[in-house]
């Protein structure tokens, strides 16, 4: 008994057709889940931690000095982030327990992962030793981190006297 071609079609066989366009659809799939992935990764983080690394790098024993300064101070500071209305609020303390002295603080809170939704602050001192300053879009819910830099009150100093980074977690 011999068939023919076109009862062999009919009967469900596999050909070469079939196996072809099941290999192009099976790595199309994963081409796109590949693109997918890339664009997602590529344009939620771009890779760059601290622009200036290596000029970072090369300072790194001026940042001990200042860490070193910070030290010896002793203040203790503590961050929250507020709502009703939303604020960020700074305390600081020398390590008597008093509010230190003629200071401006100013802050950067943001995510961790992007700077997209990074907010500059100035804060004012509400009680002695208490700083706060409004957020202007409530923050929502997940890890947040606050850059907090206190300087000397007058305008012209640059160098922070004490600065930290706490991360900060909103509730859903």
């Amino acid at each position: 008994m011999t068939t023919s071609k076109a009862s062999a079609r009919q009967a469900g066989g596999l050909s070469g057709r079939h196996v072809l366009l099941s290999m192009l659809a099976f790595f199309g799939v994963i081409i796109v889940a590949d693109a997918i992935m890339i664009y997602t990764a590529l344009s939620t983080f771009g890779g760059v931690d601290n622009a200036n690394a290596y000029r970072d790098g090369l300072a790194y024993n001026t940042r001990i000095a200042r860490e070193e300064r910070q030290a010896a101070l002793g203040w203790h500071d503590k961050v929250e982030l507020l709502s009703d209305p939303s604020r960020l609020r700074v305390s600081l303390k020398n390590p008597a327990g008093a509010a230190p002295a003629a200071v401006r603080v100013e802050a950067t809170l943001g995510r961790p992962a992007t700077n997209r939704v990074d907010t500059q602050l100035r804060l004012v001192e509400v009680t002695p030793g208490v700083f706060e300053a409004p957020v202007a879009d409530s923050p929502g819910p997940g890890t947040w981190i606050a850059t907090v830099r206190a300087f000397q009150a007058d305008e012209a100093a640059t160098e922070p006297v004490y600065q930290t980074r706490r991360r900060l977690w909103v509730a859903p």
